[in-house]
């Protein structure tokens, strides 16, 4: 039961609209420049939020895989970088985004059930459920200031959601 949920709240949030637009399809048609782009108000850029995304998202499964994942970065601050600002490295950093998301989803899906009970870590006693739960509300919580964002320099299509 608790993976079943799980599983319904990671793909809500990664790649099927529910009550929002999920991260996956916040991204669709996101270009390398508007990537890139920032107003004034705000600290990260699309890009720079990915980036951040895949650090995290990609620690958590290697520790859901049962790696003893260390944080390369010195602060949360450091995990919000861009690259070089091509096609080829944005369309990169996305691809490597739906990589980690489903093999992320399919690790999910394949675990038995008692893992979700257990421990993150012997440092993270939390259960692999609450955290799994957490991750998918920070993905959601960024793919809201990703589509922020894009309404902000215009280039959200409204009929995809969210007018």
């Amino acid at each position: 039961m608790t993976k079943a949920i799980l599983l319904e709240q990671f793909t809500a949030c990664y790649d099927k609209d529910a009550w929002f637009v999920a991260l996956k399809n916040t991204l669709e048609a996101v270009t390398a420049d508007e990537a890139l782009w920032k107003p004034q108000c705000c600290d990260n850029s699309i890009w720079e939020t990915v980036s951040h995304l895949n650090y995290y998202n990609f620690a958590y499964v290697e520790r859901f895989k049962g790696v003893d994942y260390q944080y390369p970065a010195d602060d949360n601050d450091a995990t919000f970088t861009a690259g070089e600002a091509t096609a080829e490295t944005w369309n990169a950093e996305t691809a490597r985004l739906d990589a980690i998301l489903t093999e992320f989803r399919d690790l999910i899906a394949n675990a038995d059930e008692s893992k979700f009970n257990e421990p993150v870590s012997k440092t993270n006693r939390a259960s692999w459920a609450t955290l799994i739960s957490n991750i998918n509300a920070h993905n959601a919580y960024h793919a809201g200031q990703i589509l922020l964002l894009r309404k902000l320099q215009g280039s959200w299509d409204r009929s995809k959601g969210v007018s």
